[in-house]
């Protein structure tokens, strides 16, 4: 008599035991892969911001390097500017000179 109450209550226990653990395993796979998936998507939005910032340094890059073109394009248009002001001042000097000297040289001979 007490064999077949094991008899009934061992697959009862059984089974109640197997379902338990398909149930918990089955639940943490669930959880499981629900965090690799959110894993995926803060790895994409950390890839899609890093090649942002990648984009973002590249046209900063490119614009200091426009900027600085066209300062160095300014800086020579101003040293040509200079450079034509000093030879304009000289010659204009040398003549000064030159007409000071003819008429001191047009008085001694006097």
């Amino acid at each position: 008599m007490i064999y077949n109450k094991l008899f009934l209550i061992l697959p009862i226990v059984a089974a109640t035991i197997f379902l338990g653990t398909v149930l918990t395993l089955s639940t943490s796979t669930v959880s499981v892969f629900g965090q690799a998936e959110s894993m995926n998507q803060t790895m994409n939005k950390a890839d899609d911001s890093a090649n942002q910032t990648g984009d973002n340094m590249q046209q900063g890059a490119n614009k200091t390097g426009e900027a600085m073109q066209g300062n160095a394009s300014n800086l020579g248009a101003n040293i040509s500017e200079g450079a034509k002001n000093i030879t304009t001042n000289i010659t204009e000097g040398a003549k000064g000179l030159a007409e000071t000297v003819g008429k001191g040289l047009q008085d001694l001979a006097k």
